[in-house]
């Protein structure tokens, strides 16, 4: 069998950690009333943190530069390759007639073209530290040789997540492991199902797609980055420039020896973001709140990561239970208590609310402080968090009440998408391998 060639970066990233030049074109910065013209690149930078900068070297700005330099207010503006660029001026150094400066994006990705006027028949999309995994389904028949694959399919759309060949995703992890930071570990491949072509702006809505949705899988904020759309011919078409994003959670509820769980919840996920305006607020709204919550134990801390969870849980239970299935009314949830409210979400999609031996500390203090299961634990220890007022010492049980609030937010994800497959469980997992099948699908 004659395997694909491997996915190849559209850019060189394996120089990081040190910068890495995506582009470079002509500048023109403005210092009050007078514009001075030069060169730029435009950057990743990984260190201290990634981000996309322009470092632009200007001619002719002497006086001005001087001025800039010593932080007198000029109203500095800068435009690349004849687009105005909106952001702000990092650092910055004259030398004789010449000005350099680090120019910073307002906000990323930076476009610098109109998305929507142009086309491609596939994108190449890029993914920093994302976990090495294997297992998926298409592994033995479409894989490159010496590269994981997921092929993650939608109704429309296709994404072909690769690891970089020959074992460099491994080696990019343990220099992940050794210095931390960023690096290159995966390269993915967009394209619709019918071969037909799209535009920019399509595949930007893609993109946030796939980015809510690795976020979940991985459990932490990941996002692809640096997309390039390309013809037929294999020519760039468009670009997108973004940094990306570093988070090192403990775990999630993805095994990544077992990575067809990914490849059969993505078009269950996809077409739950794609059933309405609301239900995709609401999934970027959890997402966001349950990446925030599964904390390394830095920042936020535990205490604030249950806060976090049980937030994003009721905002499921609010448009599932109000919005979607309209069991309830908006003043019906609202007079509930928040342990109810939890009850009637879990209740609603099988989920377990005993109290049991995965949650020892818990366990152990539940009759004296007369908790009735573990909706009414975890928002007491929410409440006590928030509002001390019964001077319950619960301190003791805020490890359980994390992993249970996060057992039971990725829980409600993967129901509220139909997912039915196999999972790996915060609670009862000893490693990150073991998987067991979710609680409603034992039930099938």
């Amino acid at each position: 069998m004659i395997r694909p060639e491997p996915l190849q970066p559209a850019y060189d990233f394996s120089s990081a950690p040190e910068p890495v030049s995506l582009l470079r074109g002509a500048v023109e910065v403005g210092l009050g009333n007078d514009r001075f013209a030069g060169t730029a690149d435009l950057l990743l930078r990984f260190l201290p943190s990634p981000r996309v900068i322009f470092h632009a070297s200007v001619q002719g700005a002497a006086e001005s530069a001087l001025l800039f330099v010593l932080n007198e207010p000029v109203d500095p503006s800068l435009s690349f390759n004849g687009q105005r660029v909106e952001g702000f001026c990092g650092r910055r150094k004259a030398n004789a007639d010449t000005l350099e400066l680090d120019w910073h994006p307002q906000s990323e990705p930076v476009m610098l073209c109109d998305m929507q006027s142009k086309t491609s028949v596939a994108a190449i999309l890029h993914l920093f530290n994302f976990p090495d995994f294997r297992g998926g389904q298409h592994q033995a028949t479409a894989a490159p040789a010496g590269c994981a694959l997921l092929v993650l399919e939608s109704e429309e759309w296709r994404i072909s997540l690769q690891s970089l060949p020959n074992n460099a995703a491994h080696e990019a992890w343990e220099r992940i492991k050794d210095e931390g930071g960023c690096f290159l570990t995966h390269v993915a491949k967009l394209e619709r199902k019918d071969g037909k072509p799209f535009s920019g702006e399509d595949a930007d809505e893609q993109r946030l797609l796939l980015t809510n949705f690795l976020s979940f899988t991985k459990g932490g904020r990941c996002s692809t980055v640096c997309e390039v759309g390309l013809d037929a011919a294999g020519e760039k078409t468009w670009e997108t420039f973004a940094s990306p994003r570093i988070s090192y959670p403990p775990y999630s509820w993805f095994n990544p020896f077992k990575a067809s769980q990914a490849e059969l919840l993505f078009p269950l996920f996809a077409k739950r973001w794609q059933q309405s305006e609301e239900w995709k607020d609401c999934l970027r709204s959890a997402i966001y709140w349950y990446a925030q919550a599964n904390t390394s134990g830095g920042s936020p801390g535990i205490d604030a990561a249950i806060i976090l969870a049980q937030s994003a849980l009721e905002r499921l239970a609010h448009h599932h239970l109000v919005v979607d299935k309209k069991m309830i009314s908006p003043e019906g949830l609202d007079r509930l208590k928040a342990s109810d409210r939890l009850r009637l979400l879990f209740s609603s999609l099988d989920l377990p609310v005993g109290i049991g031996a995965a949650t020892p500390d818990i366990q152990k203090v539940a009759s004296g402080f007369k908790w009735v299961d573990a909706p009414h634990a975890m928002t007491d220890i929410r409440n006590e968090l928030v509002h001390p007022v019964s001077k319950k010492q619960v301190a003791e049980c805020f490890f359980d009440a994390w992993k249970l609030s996060l057992w039971y937010l990725e829980l409600s994800v993967l129901a509220l998408c139909g997912y039915d497959d196999t999972y790996t469980s915060r609670l009862t997992a000893k490693y990150v391998t073991e998987s067991e099948k979710v609680p409603w699908g034992k039930k099938a």
